[in-house]
């Protein structure tokens, strides 16, 4: 198991060993816990996202809704390498 060390002001330390304490835990083990819960919720909102865009793929049925063409190379600004 990997191991990870934290700098975190006194405050907030204070903060964790009370919530540890609560949980029955250690602080290793309750921090340990708030990571994976955290990683876990962010996982999980990522594929709500990904779900509800392939729901909305296609729903728009205006016809003159279309992507832009791609602009021509002529159109490109003129580049210029005497500024570097």
């Amino acid at each position: 198991m990997a191991q990870i060390s934290l700098y975190v002001e006194d405050s907030v330390a204070d903060r964790l060993f009370i919530a540890a304490k609560q949980q029955n835990c250690s602080v290793s083990k309750y921090v340990s816990l708030l990571i994976h819960d955290r990683l876990s919720e962010d996982a999980e909102n990522e594929s709500k996202r990904v779900k509800l865009l392939r729901e909305l793929r296609g729903s728009i049925t205006d016809p003159t809704f279309c992507p832009p063409a791609d602009l021509p190379f002529v159109a490109e600004a003129t580049r210029r390498y005497d500024l570097i």
